[in-house]
């Protein structure tokens, strides 16, 4: 059966012939490899039709920019497999991926199969694992191992499990797609494909897993997921918000209350590190709008109902010892920073706020 690969390309030229080299030797021949140019203006794509002529495999679609959202759904749309892939740009995938992961969605006739996938940085990689030894889960597995752990944490400073929602690490039944009109969001520019496999996932009865490390994230950090966004904020809301009346539909939004609570205080945290750490800003302006951010009266009530959790692990850095990520202690020691201080001067809970400073190295003001 043929499995259709869409690839969304915007301005990759340093990363996407190794991307391509890739996805051109997969293990698994029967593919349809669907480049979606969207309106790159390097040489994106030039890498595309030079590859083009080299396997026939490659079907092009030049379009204007629209943003992933748009461009993963133009893939799906021109998909012609029995089961769709994505794969990021600037991202790689290991030879035997697509022909692993067939033979575990045909064997366990799910609608939806995940892999396990490296985060690459250089010269460092770190495994991340679905953390459930079944091969496959159903209705409440699916809720309580995959939603959840996507939607947010379970503990206000945790041990980092959780499970990427991205969709480059799953393959998804065409029919199943399209029965119930599983697209992405146009217009959300970060997260897009969280809010897809969730809403995915809610539909899915039965999910299978495949334990290999196929899929290489790469971290870019000159990406937009690196660098300071202005809009980091408003961008957060709007995704939990999406995310909110997603769940409230299916009527779990209360069940998973904990987890999007705890993603909102994370939103925040990641927020005011974005305006403190890398805004090229004066320090007073940055000030401003963290206190703005802190000022959020939802931020607030979720505080509030934080405070049956444990806040302990917010005391010292004992906790960093069990961090299984690419972070730095420093970059760990920052957050600890910012949480604990976000939760006193907004008012809640006991804890008072970190007395080390933040380093200032941008410009005094």
């Amino acid at each position: 059966m043929k499995i259709s690969i869409i690839i969304p390309i915007y301005n990759v030229e340093k990363y996407l012939a190794r991307c391509l080299d890739s996805v051109i030797s997969q293990t698994y021949k029967n593919l349809e490899i669907i480049l979606v140019n969207d309106g790159s203006k390097d040489n994106s794509l030039k890498i595309c039709k030079n590859y083009q002529k080299r396997d026939s495999r490659i079907i092009i679609i030049d379009k204007i920019n629209e943003g992933v959202s748009v461009a993963r759904n133009t893939g799906i749309e021109a998909a012609n497999g029995k089961y769709i892939g994505f794969v990021d740009p600037d991202d790689w995938i290991e030879p035997v991926m697509y022909e692993n992961m067939y033979n575990t969605i045909e064997k366990y006739k799910c609608s939806i199969a995940f892999c396990n996938y490296s985060k690459d940085k250089k010269t460092r990689r770190s495994f991340k694992t679905i953390k459930v030894k079944k091969d496959v889960l159903e209705k409440l597995d699916i809720i309580n191992e995959l939603i959840a752990n996507m939607i947010g944490i379970d503990d206000i400073f945790p041990k980092y499990y959780s499970v990427m929602g991205s969709v480059w690490r799953c393959l998804y039944s065409r029919d199943f797609l399209n029965k119930f009109e599983l697209r992405f969001k146009p217009g959300i520019t970060i997260m897009e494909d969280l809010l897809f496999n969730v809403q995915a996932l809610i539909c899915c009865d039965k999910v299978c897993i495949d334990h290999g490390y196929y899929y290489h994230y790469m971290i870019n950090k000159t990406s937009s997921l690196h660098t300071y966004n202005k809009k980091m904020w408003q961008d957060n809301i709007d995704v939990h918000n999406k995310l909110e009346e997603i769940l409230k539909e299916a009527e779990l939004d209360e069940y998973l209350r904990n987890r999007l609570d705890l993603r909102y205080i994370a939103m925040a945290a990641c927020a005011v590190g974005n305006e403190v750490y890398r805004s090229n800003t004066n320090l007073s302006q940055r000030m401003k709008i963290a206190k703005f951010i802190m000022n959020d009266k939802k931020l607030k009530e979720v505080l509030n109902r934080a405070k049956q959790y444990n806040l302990e692990n917010l005391r010292d850095l004992k906790t960093l010892k069990d961090l299984k990520d690419l972070r730095s202690k420093e970059e760990a020691e920052r957050e600890r920073i910012v949480i604990r201080n976000l939760m006193f001067y907004t008012g809640s809970g006991k804890l008072k706020p970190s007395n080390k400073r933040i380093n200032d190295n941008k410009n005094k003001g």
